[in-house]
């Protein structure tokens, strides 16, 4: 299929996610716009770092993506946009089509591997990344509402991509993360970094008070 493209140097959508976009530049105004007349599907592609250029000569973006769908939409002032994106599955691009104001590329979705969403293995993996996050919520949140209440709702591959896109990575491993096929394994990557990230808030609360008041005194 073809698709328009959204590039952004931080941002990363995955599959059955949801992300809010303020949408102010005239180009994706008009991408949006076009997009709404249409299916309602956008690729959210994130930007490499440096300044290489592809083919076309556009800042280059990661081949591997994610299709969108806008599930909300509400036009502002100015025609800017306040949408939703629905993450849809993966795609991979395989060719950019020149065309402007906006980015077009070819893309194929990427087959997700299969998985029983009721088997041993996903259930031992799906506990304990429900009791890492939180843990990590209430350490990193306290006042915010219990995860336990919602998140053993969604199923395993909207579980993890939901802890995948609210954890505080830089983009890059963002990106990898969702360039891994295998759930499980993608599952895996995200209780790694959530450890990680537990064991430094529970750091941060047991020594924070030692922090010097005027750190210039120190």
């Amino acid at each position: 299929m073809i698709a328009p493209i959204f590039p952004l140097p931080d941002v990363v959508l995955f599959p059955k996610t949801y992300l809010p976009l303020h949408v102010f530049e005239a180009r994706y105004r008009a991408m949006t716009r076009e997009a709404l007349a249409g299916d309602g599907t956008i690729v959210m592609a994130l930007l490499r770092d440096g300044v290489e250029l592809n083919d076309q000569g556009n800042p280059a973006v990661h081949e591997v993506a994610c299709l969108g769908k806008i599930d909300s939409c509400e036009e502002l002032d100015g025609g800017k946009f306040d949408i939703v994106l629905a993450g849809l599955h993966r795609v991979r691009l395989v060719r950019e089509i020149r065309h402007a104001p906006y980015r077009l590329a070819r893309v194929e979705r990427i087959a997700e591997a299969r998985y029983d969403d009721l088997s041993q293995e996903v259930s031992q993996r799906r506990e304990r990344l429900v009791d890492l996050y939180a843990r990590y919520r209430k350490l990193a949140a306290p006042r915010r509402s219990r995860v336990s209440d919602f998140v053993p709702r969604r199923n395993f591959e909207a579980l993890v991509n939901r802890v995948a896109a609210a954890l505080l990575l830089p983009p890059e491993d963002k990106q990898l993360l969702l360039e891994i096929d295998d759930i499980a394994e993608r599952c895996d990557h995200v209780v790694q970094a959530l450890e990680q990230h537990v064991d430094s808030l529970v750091l941060v609360n047991r020594y924070g008070h030692l922090k010097p008041r005027d750190p210039g005194r120190n």
